[in-house]
């Protein structure tokens, strides 16, 4: 990949960094939601593996669509690793539906795939790319893994 030539460019790629980082933030969260409704329902069983076909489908005519508007080229990089991503998210979501689907209790399932991607990108930022972790990294994974705990004692 090009290092952007100026602070604009440089700028522009924050920004359009920050946004994807918000939208997966936010959509992170609905996903697992809609599990739950799934599950409470009681359609858990039948409907996890459809809602979650469509809900990465909807995801990706969405980045296909954002592609094309901004006249982007996908890298062969970007596609490995955003593949791998997905690969990865669909895994977890769907361990996690199936779980939930089978009348696991939510105060389990859910800190249990919370602390484990906690584990899991820290590890994987220490291993695969050599990153220190600060005192704000420790103090954020401890904060997150404190919050799995107590998602499952008052949940």
């Amino acid at each position: 990949m090009n290092a952007p030539s100026t602070k604009a460019e440089l700028r522009k790629k924050r920004a359009v960094w920050l946004n994807a980082m918000l939208l997966a933030f936010l959509l992170n969260g609905l996903s697992p939601f809609g599990l739950r409704i799934l599950a409470a329902t009681g359609l858990g069983q039948k409907y996890t593996q459809v809602y979650l076909f469509y809900w990465y489908l909807a995801g990706l005519i969405f980045l296909l669509v954002w592609r094309l508007w901004r006249r982007e080229r996908l890298s062969t990089a970007a596609l490995v690793i955003g593949s791998a991503m997905a690969l990865s998210s669909v895994g977890g979501q769907v361990f996690m539906g199936l779980a939930l689907a089978n009348n696991a209790p939510g105060n389990v399932v859910y800190p249990v795939a919370m602390g484990a991607s906690i584990c899991i990108v820290a590890a994987g930022g220490r291993f695969f790319y050599k990153e220190r972790v600060g005192v704000y990294g420790k103090a954020g994974i401890v904060v997150g893994l404190l919050a799995a705990v107590l998602m499952s004692v008052w949940g």
